[in-house]
């Protein structure tokens, strides 16, 4: 288990990620995987992001939203969308379900 002060780590992949993305983060390398991430979705649409790691979670595949700080800072203009990033061992199930949920045109190209 980590402790509430690993909670506050902020990279990954030079990524910053948001506190709630930190418990994700935390769980990730905790549990060895902060090695090799596959990006499924590239957005600015937070409810998308949303629907999508609620899709992911529901199916126990664990995912991290990359790039959430940058994003506010520019002020939400839409120069640095937000990278929806899931365990390279999990890349094909996790994109098998989003096709099936209706998100396949979302998807990035492998």
């Amino acid at each position: 288990m980590t402790s509430p002060g690993n909670h506050r780590r902020a990279a990954l992949s030079g990524a910053l990620v948001s506190q709630r993305g930190d418990f994700a983060l935390a769980r990730l390398i905790g549990h060895g995987l902060h090695g090799a991430m596959h990006e499924l979705v590239r957005s600015n649409d937070l409810v998308l992001l949303g629907a999508i790691e609620a899709l992911l979670a529901s199916a126990n595949l664990d995912c991290l939203i990359a790039d959430q700080h940058i994003s506010a800072l520019e002020g939400m203009i839409g120069a640095f969308p937000r990278r929806l990033l899931v365990r390279e061992a999990d890349r094909k199930r996790a994109r098998a379900l989003l096709v099936e949920a209706g998100f396949g045109g979302e998807l990035r190209p492998e």
